[in-house]
């Protein structure tokens, strides 16, 4: 005898019995899925604090121009302009700056729990935003992360240290 599930009737079962059908043709039990670092409450509009362990993982491994970036929203305290965030990797047009906040953001929302997809990292200070003379285009303004997370890229980062994190002895 011979039974056929395809993909589409697979997802149709419950996930209990999804799980005893991988679990017997297996031949082992699972394990259960490693649980995710629940964040403190997430708001919207208001970066996420990070610890310096959080920190440590969301660092690793990240392209030189973010890093960049990062090492300088931790020197000013956690703010800084477009266009010194812009300056520091050579850049002029501020979609690159998008993208920076899309990557870290991504990889954020990879070490939290996030059902509402709220949680970002780097924020744009609305009020400081600086138009051109017709009001039609951004000249500069300033994105910054929370307090917290500022103390944690400094401690985690230093300028200059490519080796991505802070090592404990």
């Amino acid at each position: 005898m011979n039974i056929v599930i395809d993909q589409a009737d697979f997802r149709r079962l419950s996930p209990h019995t999804q799980r005893e059908l991988i679990e017997k043709l297996a031949g082992k039990a699972m394990t259960e899925p490693k649980r995710r670092r629940s964040g403190a409450k997430l708001f919207w509009r208001r970066p996420v604090d990070l610890s310096a362990d959080m920190t440590v993982k969301l660092v690793h491994g990240l392209a030189e121009p973010h890093r960049k970036r990062l090492e300088l929203l931790a020197s000013g305290n956690g703010r800084a302009s477009l266009k010194d965030l812009l300056a520091v990797t050579g850049d002029s047009d501020w979609h690159v700056l998008s993208y920076f906040q899309s990557v870290l953001t991504r990889r954020l929302r990879r070490l939290i729990e996030d059902p509402e997809r709220k949680a970002e990292l780097v924020k744009w200070d609305f009020d400081s935003t600086k138009w051109d003379a017709d009001g039609t285009s951004i000249v500069d303004g300033v994105y910054y992360v929370s307090p917290a997370t500022a103390a944690a890229l400094r401690e985690v980062l230093k300028p200059g240290d490519h080796g991505g994190a802070k090592t404990a002895h």
